[in-house]
């Protein structure tokens, strides 16, 4: 069975981006996993630890869960091509 690419993508964007808008918010709002969010700062352009912090981060990892759905989808529907 063959993988939609788009609504592969797109579920995992959104899934992505969800999980880090409720994280970053209970980051914010009690500090739990602060540390954590320090450390993968780098990787969101923009990202500071505030409520503002949370939208970017969101918007970051929805665009890269997009991205990793897209890879993670082609490179299977590519193994499964063979095998068809």
């Amino acid at each position: 069975m063959r993988l939609n690419v788009k609504a592969f993508a797109l579920t995992t964007a959104i899934l992505a981006g969800a999980g880090s808008f409720v994280l970053n918010l209970l980051s914010v709002l009690t500090g739990f996993a602060r540390e954590f969010f320090d450390l993968i700062a780098p990787f969101h352009p923009g990202y500071t630890h505030t409520i503002s912090g949370v939208f970017i981060s969101t918007f970051w990892m929805f665009i890269y869960g997009f991205i990793a759905g897209v890879l993670f989808s082609s490179l299977y529907n590519s193994f499964l091509k063979g095998k068809e």
